[in-house]
């Protein structure tokens, strides 16, 4: 069995070759296999000012395009309910407002754990995903909050008041708050010990405070799951087809503009 390779290239380099074509014993060619994708032409490190970019950038589309959908929805006749009747039972707890906001924190602080910037344009990937993928389904079935929602005393009152101000009662299925939760996915691998499981319980509580802030109702929840889970699934490392994180991590590279490598 030898190896066919160009004169000047030495045996070594060869083994090496994706062009070099192996003979068989009877002197037949064997078929070419099909060679796996390349990785992404990405730099290992994302600097502060990529970060910063995304976080910006993410977060005033977020602000403005779910306020634009939230008060065009406002404007309609054809809102829904979804709702169920042993929901009353669900009690009204003012002071899981706090986790419900903290949300915000996490959201921005999510840009800058890590430094991998291939898993930067993943993470605003997911983000941007979650929020196109609500917002068309608030637009398909529009829904509102049937409650009326107590407004509590103390410094609770003014989170309440301040969240009245910007959030209107609609935009419900998905929940957003729970497909944001994906941030789950990029915030805890990096922590250890007790932070991990203080991280995970504090999530966890933010899942709930959806419901006992009277912001969403039961099926919003899983809704906003589902969508969460999507966007994980569609921007894995497996699916390098995906090409608004191969796009992203291109254009957050630092001075330069690599095109993507072709598969053969």
């Amino acid at each position: 069995m030898t190896l066919r390779h160009p004169p000047s290239m030495p045996p070594q380099a060869a083994r090496h070759d994706p062009t070099a074509v192996t003979l068989a014993a009877d002197g037949e060619v064997p078929p070419r296999p099909r060679l796996l994708p390349l990785p992404l032409p990405v730099p290992a490190h994302a600097g502060m000012a990529a970060q910063l970019r995304c976080l910006l950038g993410v977060s005033l589309v977020f602000l403005v395009a779910y306020w634009l959908s939230n008060r065009l929805t406002s404007t309609r006749t054809d809102i829904g309910a979804g709702v169920f009747s042993w929901e009353r039972g669900i009690p009204f707890m003012p002071w899981t407002i706090v986790p419900y906001l903290s949300i915000c924190g996490f959201f921005a602080l999510s840009f800058f754990v890590g430094r991998d910037r291939h898993a930067l344009a993943r993470h605003t990937t997911r983000l941007l995903l979650a929020l196109g993928i609500a917002i068309v389904c608030h637009a398909a079935c529009p829904l509102r909050f049937t409650f009326e929602r107590p407004l509590p005393e103390g410094l609770t009152r003014l989170l309440f008041q301040g969240l009245t101000a910007f959030d209107l009662p609609y935009n419900r299925a998905p929940s957003l708050h729970i497909s944001v939760l994906l941030l789950w996915v990029h915030l805890v691998p990096h922590a250890t010990g007790w932070l991990r499981t203080a991280l995970q319980g504090w999530f966890v509580l933010i899942g709930i405070s959806v419901l006992t802030t009277y912001q969403h109702h039961v099926i919003d929840v899983p809704a906003g799951f589902a969508v969460g889970a999507l966007c994980i699934a569609l921007t894995s490392q497996r699916r390098r087809w995906f090409q608004p994180v191969a796009t992203l991590s291109r254009r957050l590279r630092s001075g330069q503009q690599t095109r993507p490598h072709r598969q053969r």
